[in-house]
């Protein structure tokens, strides 16, 4: 994954600086947004943010889905299907519904 904090300086040596608030910030994704810009994060909070996001228990069942649907393909039942366990979706497991006033 690229997070693009770093701009490269129009200099005759290959140097790369880091964005500055708030003129180098582009709040709209369009066209001109570069590849993994993230206007609300610095380099150091940024960083801490995004290890924190990538180590949350959805990421983990994300990467490990995709082991336990080979191991349930493998373990099917007699007539070659998959083993259904009543897995919920990722925004199921998540959020909890609640429709209290």
């Amino acid at each position: 994954m690229k997070i693009g904090w770093m701009k490269k300086l129009d200099t005759e040596i290959e140097q790369y600086n880091y964005r500055s608030f708030p003129t180098e910030f582009i709040w709209e994704l369009t066209e001109e947004t570069p590849e993994g810009h993230l206007p609300l994060t610095n380099a150091l909070r940024g960083t801490q943010l995004m290890s924190n996001i990538l180590s949350h228990p959805a990421f983990e069942d994300a990467i490990g889905g995709e082991q336990n649907l080979e191991e349930e393909e493998i373990a099917g039942d007699d007539n070659g299907g998959f083993k259904n366990k009543g897995l919920k979706s990722m925004s199921e497991r998540i959020f909890k519904r609640d429709y209290s006033f």
